[in-house]
């Protein structure tokens, strides 16, 4: 089965469009290092540790972003429940399925009329299996750092690319019939 990557990090474009010839997201990382913080501490838990790089590497805070996301992903974001499970809620844009639309053109309904590019949001929340998180690792300025930033970053990415990839292809086929 053929997939798609939803969302993956740009190291490229990160390292040839840095400042210090380096990484522009580690360039972030620096200025951002108040949102790795739990109190007065750098934060221990790899989760909280995810979600901070997984902010900072998208818009608004970087932009562009050091990950790079599928023109259908609207929204990414990481979440804790308060039970403790963790998930990555992904909305991806899709088209409302040709029988909807023609019933409502059929019903008069007035606000769909000529070519249709009404769309939905659909909502998915993927399982993050957290032992999968590298430890949080800082410089002695509780800096966070950079590489084991973008380690928690791949291994996110890779779960949302193993887990909808496919799906989105088979997503844009069935709105092509």
């Amino acid at each position: 089965m053929r997939s798609t990557l939803l969302i993956y990090p740009d190291d490229r474009y990160d390292r040839d469009h840095a400042s210090d010839s380096e990484s522009r997201f580690e360039a972030y990382l620096r200025r951002n290092t108040a949102a790795f913080l739990d109190g007065d501490e750098p934060t221990a838990d790899p989760v909280e540790f995810a979600a901070s790089a997984w902010r900072i590497a998208r818009p608004p805070v970087m932009t562009p972003g050091y990950l790079v996301t599928h023109d259908r992903v609207l929204d990414a974001a990481l979440l804790r429940e308060e039970d403790g499970t963790t998930a990555l809620r992904v909305d991806l844009a899709t088209k409302l399925p040709s029988e909807i639309v023609r019933g409502l053109r059929s019903r008069g309904s007035g606000w769909i009329s000529g070519p249709t590019r009404v769309t939905n949001i659909l909502r998915l929340d993927i399982p993050v299996s957290t032992d999968r998180l590298p430890e949080p690792a800082y410089s002695p300025l509780a800096v966070p750092d950079t590489e084991t930033a973008k380690e928690s970053l791949e291994q996110l990415c890779g779960l949302v690319n193993s887990a909808l990839g496919g799906a989105l292809v088979d997503l844009v086929r069935t709105e092509a019939a």
